[in-house]
């Protein structure tokens, strides 16, 4: 039977999930545009997003003595490593997350990004030699079957003119970012902590995103948004990015690793849910094939490392 502290440990990654689960409906509601609202661009929902929680986990970090020690450290040994983390991790990811996000739906979008979990097993084996089971390799081949519905339906004709079919890829390369950067980052998250290195991560990828809205002129528009946008804005901020990560990072501390990660599985198939039924997307046979057979590969995959 888990103790006390493992029940808590799952239950904070469980909510850091249902919370991430979140990021597609909300970014989607956000730059479609609302009755209060025009609609936000991709690279600002990107920038404010990762801005605002970097303001949140600011103090959190500093305010603790060894966090704080362990993140000047980590500047003083690894400065090269952290802008490469957040540049490629954080700016190159969200960015084209986020793009891809205004291009499609939010129900495919969350199960394409949630197929990262199979680059980061096929870089972990080429890169760093980790071996892949049996069952390892049945959910990349399951998630490779599933990410193939997600982002094309199934329907060849006329793809590569296809608005969605441009969002969807741009998504996926996403989630190949998101995978160079675990796998990257798994020797200084070993090192320094995963939250300390998320937290560095966030404040490069900041910093290039305030230099992008500078050069656009996007704090200009910032301004001029509804004060419900900006409640939105900090919702991705905070709560997605600040409250998420600490959520997810303390967890994974008291559980075993890959038990706590197999609960990714449960993202694709709630992330669709919540599209359903908060910004009324139809939930095509493909796509609910795609989030059945992503959520199972993801599982595979992750238990996999037992």
């Amino acid at each position: 039977m888990p103790s006390k502290q493992d029940r808590n440990g799952y239950l904070m990654v469980l909510g850091a999930i249902v919370l991430f689960s979140t990021i597609e409906v909300v970014s989607r509601y956000l730059q479609a545009g609302t009755g209060f609202q025009s609609p936000v661009e991709a690279e600002q929902v990107a920038a404010l997003r990762f801005i605002l929680g970097w303001i949140f986990l600011l103090p959190v970090v500093m305010a603790g003595g060894k966090r704080r020690k362990v993140a000047f450290r980590a500047l003083r040994r690894d400065l090269p490593a952290a802008v490469f983390l957040g540049g490629v991790g954080v700016f190159a990811a969200f960015y084209l997350f986020h793009r891809g996000v205004a291009l499609s739906k939010a129900s495919s979008a969350a199960v394409i990004f949630s197929t990262n979990p199979l680059f980061i097993a096929l870089l972990a084996f080429l890169v760093l030699g980790e071996r892949i089971p049996i069952r390892g390799w049945l959910g990349i081949g399951l998630g490779i079957v599933g990410a193939l519905a997600a982002v094309t339906g199934f329907r060849f004709s006329g793809l590569l003119a296809r608005e969605d079919f441009l969002g969807h890829s741009l998504v996926l390369g996403s989630a190949a970012c998101w995978a160079v950067y675990t796998v990257y980052g798994k020797r200084y998250s070993e090192e320094y902590g995963g939250l300390t290195v998320s937290f560095l991560s966030i404040a490069v990828g900041s910093a290039l995103f305030a230099a992008l809205l500078t050069l656009k002129g996007g704090w200009r528009v910032a301004a001029e948004y509804h004060p419900a946008t900006w409640a939105w804005l900090a919702y991705l901020g905070v709560v997605t990015v600040g409250l998420g990560y600490l959520l997810y990072f303390e967890g994974m501390s008291r559980v075993d690793a890959s038990r706590g990660a197999s609960l990714f599985y449960l993202k694709p198939v709630l992330a669709v849910f919540l599209a359903h039924l908060f910004l009324k997307e139809t939930v095509t046979w493909t796509l609910g094939l795609a989030a059945v057979l992503v959520a199972a590969s993801v599982f595979l995959v992750t238990r996999s490392r037992d």
